[in-house]
């Protein structure tokens, strides 16, 4: 039996391989880039699906799959998602590479902590987890629950959506602030998922880059040029955050040489 990770298969958009591993195949060690503790398991809470409904904003209709609610018993898995989960924008939004939404219930006392008493699920998860958190998991990793195979793609960032049914105008941009953002995960194995499952660790890349820190330079100490350069060379970051961070870069590499003028890095809309 193998000891280690097995060849990936052809990177997916994302830059990631999707990997296949051994329902024995130990994790690799906890890459040094991880700021946490490495997490070996967490534990299914709540799976959660939502039709797309619409809602008012302002003066116009929209479409959204954000309601979404627990789930008795199992599920049915694909590779775009739970059975009975709907997008409401699907430009954004779903598909392979952001199939299910992985949400650390500890988040939910500190944000109680701070004077919001959201509701578990209020995050728009599909999945609540006990015993993991974004210090805990990194880009590339892949979980075994129950022969479900599940490998994270990249961190949440949240749209306009999140704040409008809170009504708390800027939880989006708090979200990102605090790193509590939770994690996409692609399915590379199909099946069943329930409350009470346990996730656990089976491969994470050496060098791979934990999702507290990714999210930390990218919305927070957006000047860190070392930890920039480290997270560039690590695997697995998603295309358009490795675009920006590369300007990001390149900026400072001309400001330094006198040849740049200011950071032009355009934050735009929050998108989920």
């Amino acid at each position: 039996m193998p000891t280690g990770p097995r060849s990936p298969r052809p990177s997916s958009t994302t830059g990631i391989p999707a990997t296949s591993t051994s329902p024995t195949s130990p994790a690799s060690p906890a890459s040094p880039t991880c700021t946490g503790a490495p997490a070996s398991s967490g534990t299914i809470i709540a799976v959660r699906v939502g039709r797309v409904r619409t809602v008012q904003w302002r003066d116009e209709e929209v479409l959204t799959g954000s309601f979404k609610e627990p789930v008795e018993g199992p599920v049915d898995l694909g590779l775009t998602g739970l059975a009975g989960d709907e997008q409401g924008d699907v430009v954004h939004h779903g598909g392979p590479e952001k199939a299910l939404l992985c949400y650390g219930r500890a988040h939910y006392a500190a944000w109680r902590a701070e004077g919001l008493d959201l509701p578990e699920g209020a995050l728009f998860e599909n999945l609540t987890v006990e015993g993991l958190t974004e210090s805990e998991v990194c880009l590339g990793d892949v979980w075994d629950v129950d022969g479900v195979r599940l490998q994270v793609t990249q961190s949440r960032r949240p749209c306009w959506k999140l704040s409008s049914r809170w009504g708390v105008p800027d939880l989006a941009r708090r979200v990102q602030s605090t790193g509590r953002t939770g994690w996409y995960l692609r399915v590379l194995t199909p099946g069943t998922l329930q409350a009470g499952q346990v996730m656990r660790l089976l491969e994470r890349n050496p060098g791979a880059v934990d999702l507290a820190e990714l999210s930390r330079v990218m919305n927070v100490d957006k000047g860190d040029i070392p930890a920039i350069e480290r997270i560039l060379a690590s695997p697995g970051v998603p295309g358009r955050w490795r675009t920006t961070l590369q300007r990001r870069l390149d900026v400072h590499g001309a400001r330094t040489s006198g040849t740049g003028d200011s950071d032009k890095e355009d934050a735009g809309r929050l998108r989920g």
